[in-house]
């Protein structure tokens, strides 16, 4: 009795920590999508593309490390040419125009894959 309770514990101890990282992860990146969008929306200061590109560079970083743990090859190397386009520290100069699609499309394509990686999760748990 006491090792079933206590089995029972660690696996909502261990399902409270996959679903605060599954926030963590989703979230973030729910975040970073949205201020692409507002990017590709209008004018904004100079600092609000830098700060864009450091947290789009560093969740792209991150993204290309987790789906090539996750065994997704394709989509790590997609992942490090969104760091590599938007990296803050060797930028791609072009006019805003141009940057303009570029944001709303990757804006869209983040909340896309938000929402399949916490699908793929939710399988993923309930299997």
């Amino acid at each position: 009795m006491v090792d079933f309770a206590m089995n029972a514990t660690a696996r909502f101890s261990k399902a409270r920590a996959v679903k605060s990282k599954w926030f963590m992860e989703v979230g973030f990146t729910v975040i970073g999508s949205a201020l692409l969008l507002i990017a590709a929306e209008g004018k904004h200061a100079y600092g609000f593309y830098m700060l864009l590109r450091l947290l789009i560079t560093v969740g792209a970083v991150y993204w290309a490390w987790r789906v090539y743990q996750a065994r997704l090859p394709a989509l790590s190397w997609a992942f490090a040419a969104v760091a590599v386009l938007l990296n803050p520290f060797f930028p791609i100069r072009m006019q805003r125009a141009q940057w303009q699609p570029i944001d709303f499309w990757l804006g869209v394509l983040l909340l896309a894959w938000s929402a399949l990686w916490s699908v793929r999760n939710q399988r993923s748990q309930n299997e």
